[in-house]
């Protein structure tokens, strides 16, 4: 995976001025006195009126220790740091702007491609970015709980936190997910480019709207490509699937969940799919959304019967509170990362989606167990923003 840039960085670019003679004459006499490290840090001010830090102070300190005729001046090189030529500077922004929409271009990437940036540090390539108006920013997530839900789901929090933790650790987590396949070369270089991930370089205005270059999963409208619509059962760790079968008469797209299709799937599949993921017979405490057909009596009934206790008070509008949507990321942010570069068909797209699950399954068996028993984390999360939408 490429390094993830720092989180929508709110702070303007680091100054470039440093410490003068006299502040560094400064700093020995104070710290002479015995005047404490922090303190020293904000009475020194630097050539651009900004505070030095403590391993500023430090090394200050240390060189004089190693130098006692030294009287504060900079070195024979001048100490100050490496900077870009203009030039450089217009080549590294040319860089980012006709990139990031084929690549994941962070500063790391730029330092790989541009030889030049290899002489100065990976922050100082950040701050360039940034003094240009850049920053590292991601595309606005669904965020907005209704009113009457958002007192539902502090409620359900607050009972959260009230378990025990043994009983949290027995839920299973059920929904669906849609992957769309490409139909010809151009959905095919859209769905490449969902792949690059969900945040790039832009202007920290939002004055480049990057409707054609602000690349990711959302940006890949829905109505394109053949569905292939999948259902999974997801405990302590472990992801289990059915891919739904196409419907042969609607032209290879797939069939549409509902309540005979869902009391077929559990009464087939759920209590195997129990038993494997938690490894004994023991019953557990089903969570699933408020999709109608998922409720139908009927469904509750073979819910029942599979082995599973129905988590009635999960509340609506609450993606955050069912651990499955976190690894339903999870698998696609695989499956884009592995995505083959020629057009890909359905059975193909089965068999890569099987071997992914199995890799998951084995080879992130801890991170996704811990996704299936944060509940607690996930509680306070959302109690800390009074109910609205979480991290999650």
């Amino acid at each position: 995976m490429p390094l993830v840039e720092t989180k929508f960085r709110a702070k303007k670019m680091a100054s470039y001025a440093r410490l003068d003679a006299w502040a560094r004459s400064e700093i020995c006499a104070l710290r002479r006195a015995g005047t404490p490290r922090k303190q020293i840090c904000s009475l020194v001010v630097k050539l651009d009126g900004s505070s030095p830090s403590l391993r500023c102070v430090d090394a200050v300190v240390d060189k004089k220790k190693k130098e006692p005729a030294w009287r504060g001046e900079n070195s024979v090189g001048g100490g100050q740091p490496k900077l870009l030529h203009s030039s450089e500077e217009k080549t590294l922004l040319a860089l980012v702007y006709k990139e990031r929409c084929k690549a994941v271009v962070t500063a790391s990437y730029c330092q790989k491609r541009l030889k030049f940036l290899r002489r100065v540090s990976i922050q100082t390539v950040r701050n360039y970015l940034h003094r240009a108006g850049l920053a590292w920013l991601a595309r606005r997530r669904k965020s907005w709980v209704p009113s009457p839900s958002k007192m539902k789901r502090l409620q359900q929090c607050a009972w959260i936190l009230r378990r025990q933790q043994r009983y949290l650790n027995r839920w299973a987590y059920t929904d669906g997910t849609t992957f769309y396949l490409a139909r010809g070369p151009t959905e095919h270089a859209m769905k490449q480019r969902a792949s690059l991930g969900h945040a790039v370089y832009r202007m920290a205005t939002g004055k480049d709207g990057l409707f054609d270059d602000n690349i990711g999963p959302s940006m890949y409208v829905k109505s394109q490509g053949l569905p292939v619509k999948i259902w999974g059962l997801f405990a302590n760790g472990r992801l289990e699937y059915y891919v739904l079968p196409p419907d042969p008469f609607e032209n290879g797209k797939t069939t549409n969940m509902n309540t005979e299709v869902y009391e077929n799937l559990v009464t087939e599949k759920f209590a195997a799919w129990r038993a494997r993921c938690f490894r004994d017979g023991r019953r557990a405490t089903l969570v699933q959304d408020h999709e109608q057909c998922l409720w139908a009596p009927a469904c509750q009934a073979a819910i029942h019967k599979a082995g599973f206790d129905l988590m009635a008070t999960h509340p609506k509008h609450s993606p955050d509170l069912n651990a499955i949507e976190n690894w339903w990321a999870r698998l696609r942010q695989r499956l884009n990362a592995t995505a083959p570069d020629e057009q890909e068909m359905r059975a193909s797209f089965v068999a890569r989606l099987r071997k992914t699950v199995n890799w998951m399954n084995a080879n992130l068996a801890d991170e996704g167990k811990n996704m299936c028993t944060n509940q607690k984390e996930r509680a306070k999360d959302i109690i800390s923003v009074k109910g609205a939408k979480s991290k999650w």
